[in-house]
């Protein structure tokens, strides 16, 4: 054992160390670039988890790193608490844009993901008065002792039995059973990822988004939706939602991992006007939503020079032809499986279902032991998560598919 490795179990966490070690591998990383991870042999380890899905440019994008570095030569204050932030401002102008949202909203800007989520539910029961969660089966919203409780897999609240649910919270399989939900008028919010990576690629079209969206308000509910994961570049547009060619948009819109650079915790949360104005109009709580290190000005020079990297990624023709080759190769290897494999992509989020968790978990650990990340979705631990960074090249995905194919052929 080496000495990182020991000096890691000693003081951090040996049981992850132990999973890891019955993998046959137990790599500690000390260099990102692209689309590589380097352990402390140098050896470079492909990676297509990419921080979770923040990695969208690659690892230490050098246009990210500029910018990083020029805000912090720069000597701008970080967060200034009891002022304003015009670069706060300059980034929601810049999103509603690109998000093509009408009306008046407003932009609260926090840390994780997570606190996004929670942000919105706030908001959602200031606004209406009610209670009542609508959530989708297979959903994942984050695992703090609120947002383990926004998803149907009990595997986040195991253990955690003493921190019940202060809402009341119930799962739609299908948008019939939503929208009769809806006309109770008993429900403060629904939340709704429009592509939902851990729950397996299930993704809510434009015709079904239409009508959850529009009976939420008939029934005067706050429609959330979590874009964490999908937004900004990872579905291959500035929204899942475009993607999917929604012409209906939320109340609430929940963005995070793309805008990062992979470099710092950052979510951003999109209100309507009078959703905002409702959760900080009350008397001393004009920044209930706020947090030490929200509004940080490092995190919107990222992330406004992230948008527009984002804007030549997304117009890039020959990464995005590079990008559907692979898509029409992993189509190409599934077929060769009997019964063949099910492959979902939208823009740089692919799935591959397999038949079962196992073949899946094999899949997975093989290409692990090939120096190739990966992730199993949690909540359908049938199917394999792969996602490529928007700048990934020819030869990157030739690697994958090579890869993967001799893989697939031992199942």
């Amino acid at each position: 054992m080496s000495a990182l490795i020991a000096r890691y179990e000693a003081f951090i966490n040996p049981h992850w160390s132990e999973v890891l070690h019955q993998l046959g591998e137990q790599p500690v990383f000390v260099r990102a670039k692209g689309e590589y991870l380097y352990d402390d042999s140098m050896s470079p380890w492909l990676d297509l988890v990419g921080h979770y899905g923040a990695a969208i440019f690659g690892h230490n994008h050098q246009a990210l790193k500029d910018a990083l570095s020029a805000a912090l030569e720069a000597d701008i204050p970080c967060v200034t608490p009891l002022g304003l932030n015009d670069l706060s401002a300059q980034l929601a102008i810049a999103l509603i844009e690109r998000l093509n949202l009408s009306g008046p909203w407003r932009l609260s800007t926090l840390t994780t993901g997570t606190e996004a989520v929670e942000g919105a539910i706030k908001a959602a029961l200031i606004h209406t008065g009610r209670s009542r969660l609508l959530v989708r089966r297979g959903c994942f919203h984050g695992s703090s002792s609120l947002a383990m409780h926004l998803t149907d897999n009990e595997l986040w609240r195991q253990g955690f039995e003493a921190l019940p649910c202060p809402l009341d919270v119930v799962y739609f399989e299908d948008i019939d059973q939503a929208t009769r939900e809806l006309a109770s008028g008993t429900f403060a919010a629904m939340l709704i990822e429009p592509f939902q990576a851990i729950g397996g690629g299930v993704s809510c079209s434009a015709q079904d988004a239409e009508r959850l969206l529009l009976a939420c308000t008939a029934s005067g509910t706050v429609s959330i939706c979590d874009e964490i994961f999908s937004g900004l570049g990872r579905c291959g547009h500035y929204s899942a939602m475009q993607a999917l060619g929604w012409t209906v948009r939320p109340d609430i819109l929940l963005l995070s991992k793309s805008l990062t650079g992979a470099f710092f915790p950052s979510a951003h949360l999109l209100m309507r006007a009078p959703i905002a104005d409702s959760i900080f109009g009350r008397p001393g709580c004009q920044k209930i939503l706020g947090s030490t290190f929200a509004n940080n000005a490092l995190g919107f020079s990222v992330a406004l020079t992230a948008l527009a990297l984002l804007d030549r990624c997304l117009a890039d023709s020959v990464a995005n032809q590079h990008r559907n080759a692979f898509i029409q190769a992993l189509h190409g290897v599934a077929e060769t499986v009997d019964p063949p494999l099910q492959v979902q992509a939208l823009g740089a989020c692919v799935i591959v279902e397999f038949g079962d968790a196992q073949t899946c978990f094999f899949v997975w650990h093989s290409l692990f032991a090939n120096q190739i990340l990966t992730t199993v979705c949690s909540n359908k631990p049938s199917c394999l998560k792969v996602l490529p960074s928007l700048t990934m090249n020819a030869d990157n995905y030739s690697r994958f598919i090579d890869v993967f194919t001799a893989v697939v052929a031992e199942c």
